[in-house]
């Protein structure tokens, strides 16, 4: 399952480039905010293009790709971006995809957690994407809906599953890598003091999904790794997604060897 966490959201495509590398097979796919971005383009098979796109953009283009709305509800339009990215994928209903796909968004009004997993791949991604206060949001079948990442930041529960299936959550909002010691010296504006406390309890809320669902690999990237509107540092956070899926696969063989001579019973 792949969290939300802006520009560290591209750190999925290192992380599902490594799982296959290590001889898994991903068979269906959840996501939230970028986690849902990263997804949808994962499960409508064309990963490697948009990986590329990604990975070719500077911060120039990333600002040119901010339409601003002037509006009450959104700063930012996000039509550029959706644009975009149909000229790199035709948009196509979900239930059409070769790999099960199903986003994350929040229905700002009641507060529902709304799950759209049939229809358009693209509105679905922009509704899940639709951070409060930055993008406008998403107005379909009667909901307004923003950011999934305020009511399910890791869709553990809403992945398809098959029997003996792995479970993976691939979390890139972690806690902090930095001590409370150093970071509580750091001057915050406004903005930095309402993302912190809104990073703070995605993870709160990851922590208590992981608990619920408990997946069989967990792969962490710490909050403080990028920034979240870092999207022209896409290869290096490619590279990250990787490490930390290779970081985890590893903790996991060892767990499964200390767990096998547990078991091995003792010769008479």
């Amino acid at each position: 399952m792949l969290a939300g966490g802006g520009a560290r959201g591209i750190a999925h495509i290192g992380a599902i480039e490594e799982l296959y590398a290590a001889g898994y097979e991903v068979t269906a796919v959840a996501g939230t905010s970028m986690g849902a971005l990263v997804g949808g383009m994962f499960a409508s098979g064309h990963l490697a293009l948009f990986k590329e796109w990604l990975c070719g953009l500077d911060a120039r283009k990333v600002f040119d790709l901010v339409d601003l709305a002037w509006s009450t509800e959104g700063l930012v339009k996000g039509d550029r971006v959706m644009g975009a990215l149909g000229e790199l994928v035709t948009d196509r209903p979900i239930e059409q995809l070769p790999i099960p796909f199903a986003a994350v968004a929040t229905d700002v009004v009641t507060g529902e957690e709304v799950v759209l997993d049939r229809g358009s791949l693209y509105e679905a991604i922009r509704a899940s994407i639709s951070i409060p206060s930055v993008f406008r949001p998403v107005r379909r079948d009667g909901r307004i809906l923003v950011d999934g990442a305020a009511v399910n930041p890791m869709p553990l529960d809403r992945v398809q599953r098959t029997p003996g299936d792995n479970l993976v959550a691939v979390d890139v909002s972690a806690r902090y890598s930095d001590a409370p010691e150093r970071r509580s010296c750091t001057s915050l504006n406004h903005y930095q003091m309402l993302h912190s406390a809104s990073e703070i309890m995605q993870q709160r809320i990851t922590q208590l999904m992981c608990r619920l669902h408990r997946p069989d690999l967990l792969v962490e990237l710490p909050t403080d790794s990028f920034g979240v509107f870092e999207f022209y540092r896409a290869a290096e956070i490619v590279e990250a997604g990787r490490r930390a899926t290779r970081a985890a696969l590893r903790a996991l063989e060892r767990s499964q060897r200390q767990s096998s001579l547990r078991e091995r019973p003792i010769p008479a």
